[in-house]
């Protein structure tokens, strides 16, 4: 089969399963944002096809994730929480995914950045002439590590297992073969 077409067809079901395993919530926070397993696929592309696979289909998932259940209130916050908050899950794709620790340090880095857009979409919804933009930034913090943290600790563990359990799932693949520079794993003692 076409390699590229192979890469599409993949990000086309790791898009649909994100969008599924979103639906089935731990816990949902009154103001947007729910801790589930949606944003896992989308780590698990990055770290088969690469960050640039990653961000495409994490911002495509963004986009439906707005479609399906939007709370807007600002177009630069919509930008922030959607589209640029999960192709930055995408970043998982900078590390190779050859070890559990750096599964897990992929998904934690790609979940930071996840988080920084969220938290800056949050002061957008804060800020106001009783907020200061810095009280608004920690407001968004506040609201938002509630649902990113638990849910990128989560996602951590479930790349850890992966990478130790079911190494081929996770194995860099790339758009042409094996990425030239994944790391190799460090042999056990």
């Amino acid at each position: 089969m076409n390699r590229r077409l192979e890469v599409v067809a993949e990000g086309g079901v790791m898009l649909a399963l994100g969008l599924a395993l979103a639906q089935v919530r731990l816990f949902q926070l009154p103001s947007g944002g729910s801790v589930s397993l949606g944003v896992l696929p989308v780590l698990v592309l990055a770290g088969r096809r690469g960050w640039r696979v990653g961000v495409g289909v994490g911002a495509l998932l963004g986009l439906a994730s707005a479609a399906l259940k939007p709370f807007v209130v600002h177009p630069v916050q919509f930008f922030l929480d959607y589209p640029l908050a999960y192709a930055s899950l995408g970043l998982a794709g900078l590390l190779a995914w050859t070890t559990p620790g750096r599964a897990a340090a992929a998904t934690l880095l790609a979940s930071l950045a996840r988080l920084a857009c969220h938290v800056v979409a949050g002061a957008v919804w804060f800020a106001g002439p009783a907020l200061t933009w810095h009280g608004a930034l920690w407001a968004g913090f506040a609201y938002n590590i509630l649902h990113v943290g638990p849910e990128a600790l989560i996602c951590a563990g479930i790349g850890a297992m992966l990478a130790a359990d079911h190494p081929a799932l996770v194995a860099p693949q790339g758009l042409d073969g094996p990425t030239p520079l994944a790391a190799k794993p460090v042999p056990g003692p």
